[in-house]
Parts: C-alpha cells; sequence; structure tokens
C-alpha cells in the first residue's frame, strides 16, 4: 500500500504502473499472511462448545466489513483520490498494538494447550497473551494435569467424567442390553 500510496502522489504513465505494481504486491502479500486470519484464528482459539459460534461471527464480520471496504473505496478514490490509500494504510498500522497485546501466540500448541491459556489467564487474572508467554509448551500428561488443576475437567461435552468414545460405547451397551 505503501508503494501504491507514494506512486499516486505525482501523475503519468509511469506512476500508474508503480502503483498497480504495489497494489498487486500488497494483495499478494495480503493473501499469502493476513487474509487466512478472521477464518483460522477463532477456529484454533474457541473451545468446542463455542466453536461453530465464534466462526458464524468472525465469518459475518469478515463479509461485512468486506462489504463496507467495497462499497466506500471507490468514493473515497473520487473525493479524497491518494488519500484513501493513506487512509487505509494508517488504519492497518492502528492494528498492529492490538494484535500485538491482545492476540496470544498459538503456533505449535494443542488445541487443549490454548484453552490453557485462556484459564490461566482468567483464573490469575492476567492477560491472556502473557499466560500465553508463561505457559511453556506441555505433553498431554502435563495438559491433562493442568486441565484438572483449573477445573477444566477431561475435555468432554457430557459431563460423565469420560472420553466421548467411551461415553459413546456405555451408551451404545445399554441400548443393547435394553434391546435384547
Amino acid at each position: 500500500m505503501t508503494i501504491t500510496f507514494a506512486c499516486l502522489i505525482p501523475s503519468g504513465d509511469g506512476a500508474k504502473k508503480g502503483a498497480v505494481f504495489g497494489l498487486f504486491l500488497y494483495m499478494a502479500c495480503f493473501g499469502a499472511t493476513w487474509l487466512p486470519l478472521p477464518w483460522l484464528y477463532p477456529a484454533e482459539l474457541s473451545p468446542i462448545k463455542t466453536r461453530a459460534k465464534a466462526n458464524a461471527v468472525s465469518t459475518c464480520s469478515n463479509w461485512l466489513f468486506n462489504f463496507t471496504v467495497v462499497m466506500i473505496t471507490p468514493v473515497m478514490v473520487d473525493r479524497i483520490q491518494w488519500g484513501t490509500y493513506l487512509f487505509f494504510a494508517a488504519l492497518n498500522a492502528s492494528f498492529i498494538p492490538v494484535i500485538y497485546f491482545f492476540y496470544p501466540e498459538t503456533a505449535n500448541r494443542s488445541l487443549e494447550e490454548i484453552d490453557l491459556i485462556f484459564a490461566k489467564g482468567f483464573v490469575e487474572n492476567m492477560s491472556y497473551v502473557k499466560a500465553a508467554k508463561e505457559l511453556p509448551k506441555l505433553s498431554d500428561e502435563e495438559v491433562e494435569a493442568m486441565n484438572n488443576e483449573f477445573g477444566i475437567g477431561s475435555g468432554d461435552s457430557c459431563g460423565t467424567g469420560g472420553s466421548t468414545d467411551e461415553v459413546a460405547t456405555e451408551k451404545g451397551a445399554a441400548q443393547h442390553q435394553q434391546e435384547a
């Protein structure tokens, strides 16, 4: 976007070509890095009980903001010309501190570890980003121990204390005995 912004200040064919190059470069970089974030991050952060709702909200907001950008950009380009690119560059830059301070790092962590990051932040009343930095990478046994420590449980949604497969097997066995 900066290349596009810089190329649109002077007029002429060379500046237009530079602006087109900057726009394509921005779209290629953005598409390979930040564009999938609204689709992936909520699914990675949300517990199973709220994952579908979080994905629905993120998808809806993504589409609404895309619609808004598509509707206002032609009007902005017509009225403030190259200032449009300055506006969007400033808007993008304003999100850097938000992402740095409020989005916990989830690379190479299991979904269970991510649940623990939020449990630790909630129980110890600290920032989730700080909780993510303090919580080391955990093995499955360590995750299970910390789940019990924070009172998360085994992760089943049935509330019976067993894994989902065990619950399904027990229900199936009970139903089979009733039929016999």
